[in-house]
């Protein structure tokens, strides 16, 4: 480096993400946002210090993950996980299929959120809804006889009130399907809880953005 020249301060907000990735991964918080909060003081940075953006998280995730397997080693693991968010599609549409006999009137299940664009890389976790008049208890008990493990039917609280939410995990995600009225006033464009704008995918969409279908298309 010339002498006189510049040093480049390091961006306390990509330290946090690299930290926080770590975090995340040698399971020491339950979240991304606590172990981004956990990597802020572990850091010994001000509690308003520049929070780091998704971009960086996940960039900090894929570098990490590739340095244990490499990146085929990762698309690898992205394409079963998305392999495995259509399974749960497909069998909620079966299932809606079989026994709503208004199916056929309502959009078809679709995954929300950064699950819609196949990202994931930092916490797995895919995003669901389903408009239908069935009771959750029945659709919780249709994924867990399908084979996705033990199901449990929750509550979130939403801007449009409490919804029914079933909740389960699998080695490659945790999953929230939420139960939405058919004559419920929610927008499939918004977030449930804030009512911003938010990414979808039916089963179709999601095809799309899988590593493997996007290196064949």
């Amino acid at each position: 480096m010339r002498e006189g020249a510049a040093r480049s301060e390091p961006d306390p907000a990509d330290e946090i993400a690299r930290r926080a990735v770590r975090i995340v991964a040698a399971g020491r918080a339950p979240s991304v946002e606590d172990a981004v909060e956990l990597a802020v003081r572990e850091l010994h940075l001000q509690p308003g210090s520049a929070r780091p953006t998704r971009a960086q998280l996940r960039a900090h995730a894929q570098a990490l993950e590739e340095s244990g397997g490499g990146d085929a080693a990762r698309m690898h693991r992205v394409d079963d996980t998305v392999a495995e968010v259509l399974r749960v599609l497909s069998l909620l549409e079966e299932f809606l299929l079989v026994n709503d006999p208004d199916a056929g009137d309502q959009p078809a299940p679709r995954v929300y959120g950064r699950a819609a664009r196949a990202e994931f890389d930092l916490d797995p976790t895919a995003h669901i809804r389903v408009v239908t008049s069935v009771p959750s208890h029945r659709i919780a008990q249709w994924l867990s006889d399908s084979g996705l493990g033990e199901t449990e039917v929750g509550t979130m609280r939403t801007r449009h009130g409490a919804l029914d939410e079933i909740r389960f995990a699998t080695p490659r995600a945790a999953y929230r399907v939420v139960r939405v009225p058919p004559r419920a006033p929610v927008d499939p464009a918004r977030d449930l809880v804030r009512g911003n704008p938010v990414d979808s995918a039916d089963y179709e969409a999601l095809l799309r953005h899988s590593p493997r279908d996007r290196d064949h298309g």
